[in-house]
Formats: C-alpha cells, sequence, structure tokens
C-alpha cells in the first residue's frame, strides 16, 4: 500500500532571546527533523520582526516559513515537537490544498494587452462626427 503524502507549510516564531545564530540553528533543527519524515520544498526565512501583541513578555521573534511533503501523521508528531522546544513562541502547520498547491508555484502570466484597429476606430470617429454634424 502506497503512503499518502501531502503538501503543507508551517510557520514558527522563534523568542528573539535566542539571536540570530540560535533561531537559525534551532530552524535546522526542525529541517532535519523534517527531511527525516518526508521532503522539505523551501524554507523563507522572514527575519526579526515586531509581534501583534506580547506573548510571554516579548515583542519580537524570528519569523520562519517551511514547505514540506510529509505524511498527515508526521504533523501531530511535529507539533508536539514545537511545543516542548524552548524559543518557540508560536507555531502553525497547515495543509496545502491540493487544487491551489501548483497554481501558487506557477508565476502567473500578465494578460497581453488586445492590439486595437486604429482604421476602425478613425472610421467610428468619422461617422460619429458626421452624424453629429446632421
Amino acid at each position: 500500500m502506497t503512503e499518502v503524502k501531502n503538501k503543507y507549510e508551517t510557520v514558527i516564531v522563534l523568542s528573539a532571546k535566542l539571536g540570530e545564530e540560535g533561531s537559525t540553528e534551532l530552524v535546522e533543527k526542525f529541517k532535519a527533523l523534517i527531511a527525516r519524515h518526508g521532503t522539505v520544498e523551501g524554507v523563507d526565512d522572514w527575519g526579526k520582526r515586531r509581534l501583534a501583541y506580547p506573548i510571554n513578555k516579548e515583542t519580537e521573534g524570528y519569523y520562519t516559513l517551511i514547505n514540506f511533503e510529509s505524511t498527515p501523521d508526521f504533523t501531530a508528531e511535529l507539533d508536539r515537537r514545537y511545543k516542548i522546544t524552548d524559543g518557540v513562541i508560536r507555531s502553525l502547520i497547515i495543509k496545502k490544498d491540493p487544487r491551489f498547491a501548483n497554481a501558487a508555484a506557477k508565476p502567473r502570466k500578465a494578460a497581453e494587452p488586445k492590439p486595437i484597429d486604429v482604421e476602425a476606430v478613425a472610421a467610428e470617429a468619422v461617422e460619429a462626427n458626421e452624424s453629429a454634424a446632421e
């Protein structure tokens, strides 16, 4: 029987008390954990940002977004590890909708403007002027 793998994304907010090196080290630890149980598709480090409201008397945190693919039972284990790890202020794991997973990966092509038939527009303007003059 084949294992069902889903695409997920997780955002973790790490304490600013860890510093830049400490937060990078913790993110690498979670990336390695995810890689052992699935595949890491991308990591986006958002850096140090101000929190919307104080959490545990902290007003800043390091934000990181990780896109990965794994089995559904691993996400419960990952969430448990987030909760017991010192330095993790908040975490969120979201299953991506497969209908939109490929749409987000492909850049959208801008709609090309339709060419204007200058002669047809000029002919309409002439007819409008002639009918207005009568």
